[in-house]
């Protein structure tokens, strides 16, 4: 088995709890942050082996493009979050006017 990074077993520790909280909250958007973010550590880490034409194996550089989604899965990530915060003190400030 090879050795995986620190990054590639944190997202997919952050995608069992997204996956996890999806299936216990039944709410979308704090899975779909969870998801988001774990999925961009994956994809950003994440790096393959191949074997040349001697036979050597070697570690495949990650794709520029894997890489810009990665990254954009992380700023998305975060941006769901402040939605979460924005919708979760909206909430808050109708249940005290109530």
């Amino acid at each position: 088995m090879r050795k995986l990074s620190i990054r590639v077993i944190a997202g997919i520790l952050f995608s069992a709890i997204g996956m996890v909280s999806l299936f216990l909250t039944r709410e979308a958007l704090t899975a779909a942050i969870w998801l988001s973010f774990g999925n961009g550590l994956i994809l950003s880490d994440l790096r393959f082996s191949a074997t040349d034409e001697k036979g050597n194996t070697y570690v495949k550089p990650v794709p520029k493009a894997r890489y810009y989604t990665a990254i954009f899965l992380i700023v998305f990530a975060i941006l769901l979050l402040a939605l979460q915060i924005y919708l979760d003190v909206q909430d808050a400030g109708a249940n005290e006017t109530n």
